[in-house]
């Protein structure tokens, strides 16, 4: 993402994701967050519920989320996306096909 002029910020958990993207605040929000569904504190799914219920309770407008994960089930696809993910990449990431979507998702 560096290497296609993306700025790009990591978390080593949910819970600093959740942070990271409530901390922006409505003017300097993120274009995009890509969301690993095992991480330590806080797993993907709940940080993605906790992003979207304070977009709601705020009124923001919500911001793309992508789930990266290696489960690539069809029943993990509906239960990320039943959560408020906006797409589902599956690992390993071929690096053109992430930016690729990552400007589909910033574009959109």
């Amino acid at each position: 993402l560096l290497k296609a002029g993306h700025r790009v910020k990591v978390v080593g958990n949910g819970k600093a994701a959740v942070e990271a993207v409530i901390g922006t605040g409505h003017k300097h929000r993120f274009d995009v967050v890509l969301m690993d569904l095992h991480m330590p504190v806080m797993d993907g799914l709940d940080a993605i519920a906790a992003i979207r219920r304070h977009e709601e309770e705020t009124a923001a407008p919500p911001v793309p989320i992508m789930v990266l994960s290696a489960d690539s089930q069809e029943k993990t696809r509906h239960a990320v996306l039943a959560h408020g993910a906006s797409g589902f990449v599956t690992k390993p990431l071929d690096p053109d096909a992430l930016v690729h979507a990552v400007e589909g998702q910033v574009a959109a």
